[in-house]
């Protein structure tokens, strides 16, 4: 992965006022107003045209405009019972020091962190992924979030961490409500998909600068959470969250991710190993068919001209 920087030349004041600009943006709920009609030109000629009715219907006036909350939804008796595991496995060649990957669970809510290979690190300081993970754990209490509170959350984590780490990181944070939807936002190339009787019925939505190169968070980088793109659906008992970072998703395609799924035992942890081991099994096969081998071809990659290929990395996932 690349990292994104601002530009070398800013000054240092601009930068921070740039930076205190960016800590003021806070998410703002939707709202939708719904006007009524306007009549066009004939009907006000014929509304000019005096008649009982007409007199009779002046009377009335237009309902003012309604406000409708998207985020709104009808509490519901009994909250869905969860059951979450997580896994984290390091790229081999960062076993010792633990991997760029980092993720954290607490009450209803999970979130997955995956640090950018080719941010600029300082040895001896925390990684950006692992402090995030820290802080939001610390931040997000056991109770679901809404989309505002998640992105406000991250946003108070990534300024600890600009200060507290070093490095970059991708993010996606989840909070399954008590209303039975499922809130996510991701900044970056992390995942997650919802699934319900053998298919995927919904999934968020990666957000990349260009292929290779994610939304990221670090004090270089000009993305923020309030840039992430958002996912609200709607969850049922027996529904599958999986939850990863591009190490599983560059490797697994849909179909593969099902087939892993459902050969598992069907307990959550169960499932979330048997998605880690496919992922890195798979990450080491340079004939697989994988998602990353096929956007890696179109874009002339060397390494896969033929459009195979796994792609080795760290790999987490959270299954719920």
């Amino acid at each position: 992965q690349k990292q994104i920087k601002t530009s070398t030349s800013t000054s240092t004041s601009s930068q921070q006022q740039q930076k205190q600009s960016t800590k003021k943006q806070t998410p703002k709920k939707v709202v939708v107003e719904t006007q009524p009609q306007q009549p066009n030109d004939k009907e006000i000629l014929e509304e000019e045209q005096s008649s009982p009715v007409s007199d009779f219907m002046a009377f009335f006036k237009p309902p003012p405009p309604r406000q409708i909350e998207l985020d709104e939804v009808a509490p519901v008796s009994k909250p869905i019972k969860i059951e979450m595991a997580v896994k984290v496995l390091a790229h081999p060649e960062k076993v010792s020091w633990g991997g760029e990957d980092a993720i954290f669970t607490t009450g209803r809510n999970f979130g997955v962190f995956d640090g950018v290979s080719g941010a600029e690190k300082e040895e001896g300081v925390p990684l950006y992924s692992v402090t995030l993970a820290q802080q939001m754990k610390q931040k997000v209490g056991k109770n679901s979030l809404n989309v505002e509170e998640i992105t406000m959350k991250m946003l108070q984590a990534a300024e600890y961490a600009d200060i507290a780490a070093t490095g970059a990181s991708t993010g996606l944070v989840a909070s399954i409500g008590e209303d039975g939807f499922l809130r996510v936002v991701n900044v970056g190339d992390c995942s997650v998909v919802v699934i319900r009787n053998g298919d995927i019925v919904s999934r968020s939505k990666e957000v990349v600068h260009f292929f290779d190169c994610p939304y990221q968070l670090s004090i270089e980088s000009p993305d923020r959470p309030i840039d992430g793109s958002v996912l609200q659906t709607e969850v049922i008992p027996g529904d599958i969250i999986v939850a990863g970072s591009d190490g599983i998703f560059d490797n697994l395609n849909d179909e593969t991710l099902l087939d892993t799924v459902y050969t598992a035992n069907f307990k959550a942890s169960f499932i979330c190993k048997n998605i880690i081991d496919t992922a890195r099994t798979i990450s080491f096969d340079t004939d697989a068919t994988t998602p990353y081998a096929r956007a890696a071809q179109k874009k002339g990659y060397d390494d896969y001209k033929n459009g195979l290929g796994g792609k080795v990395d760290d790999v987490s996932c959270v299954v719920v």
